[in-house]
This record gives structure tokens, sequence and C-alpha cells, in this order.
């Protein structure tokens, strides 16, 4: 299956479709300003719940359970400047997003190269403060049956250059979730 990114875009921006099984994971992080706001745990529901469709209970309670400890440590570590997200249950990705992605994807295949430069773009103060959370993560996916493949080092590169295109062609391979990336 093949698609293109058509999502409006801001000059200098990119935008890229996540795979729908990443969605939820992905809820979780956009999640985190409203738990901020009220904290309530119910908020989660819908990510977890939606998680359920891509793996086993236990795993989604999991994912969701390590990913805001995650989100929680990456805001703390951007000294509490929020991440650019895009709204609840949107396929399309923030630049933010992206790299959260490919830094969790990344340190799961043991591609550092690519987990140290989304950490830098993300602003991360204390890279092996989040290895062991992201750990848990890539271990929870993992027993879920939830993969996806971290972009090369090259690819990474190319979407965070400021010459890249605004629309993206994403292949998405429906056994897995995955980045593919062409300008």
């Amino acid at each position: 299956m093949v698609e293109v990114s058509s999502y409006p875009t801001t000059s200098g921006s990119i935008a890229f479709l996540l795979h729908p099984s990443m969605v939820p994971v992905t809820d979780v992080f956009r999640s985190l300003s409203s738990l901020e706001d009220q904290y309530d745990l119910s908020l989660l529901d819908g990510p977890e719940q939606g998680l359920t469709v891509y793996t086993q209970p236990e795993a989604a309670k999991g994912i969701v359970s390590d990913a805001l400890l995650l989100a929680f440590a990456l805001t703390r570590q951007r000294g509490g400047r929020p991440f650019l997200h895009r709204p609840l249950g949107s396929r399309h990705g923030s630049v933010d997003e992206y790299c959260l992605l490919a830094l969790i994807g990344s340190l799961g295949h043991a591609a550092a190269d690519v987990a140290l430069e989304a950490a830098a773009y993300l602003d991360i103060a204390s890279f092996d403060a989040v290895v062991p959370l992201v750990g848990e993560i890539v271990r929870q996916m993992d027993s879920g049956a939830l993969v996806f493949e971290p972009p090369s080092l090259s690819d990474f590169r190319a979407m965070m250059s400021r010459e890249s295109s605004k629309e993206v062609l994403v292949e998405a391979n429906s056994g897995r979730a995955e980045f593919n990336f062409r300008n």
C-alpha cells in the first residue's frame, strides 16, 4: 500500500503518515499535555484500546504505562518544553513525533547513530537517562508483536533536512509498521 501525505504543512516542515498500529503509541505522548492539566488516567484508555487491535491487552497496558513514563522523562529532559504533536488519533505525524519514533525504533534495533541524532534533535539533555525507559517500551512492543523498522541514518538526515519536500511518499507494509520514505 502506498500513500502520499498531502497534509498542509508550514514552510520548512515535513509531514508523514504513521502506520495505524503506531497511532495509539503516539497518542500516549500526545495525551501528556492533557494529563498535566487534569491528572485523569482515563485519558489513556483510548490509546490502550487502540493497541489491543494489534497486541494482547497485557502488552497494550505495558506499552501505555512505559510510554507514559518515557513521555514524562523526555519532557523533564527538555526542561519542561512540550513536544509538538498532531491531534489525537491522527495518522499524520509531526517532526517531534517522527524523531520520537525514530529514537524508540533505533534503540530497539541497535541503530545508535540514528537514536543519538533523534535525541539531539529533540534536545534530550541526558541520552543515558532515557535508554532504559525506551528499552522497556521496545520489550513490550516486541512481546506484543508491534514491530517497526527505524529509518536509516541517511533517511533520518534527509527528513530533518530543511530542503526536504513537503510531500513524502510513504510505503506502508500491512504486516509491520515501518518507515519507508522517498522525497
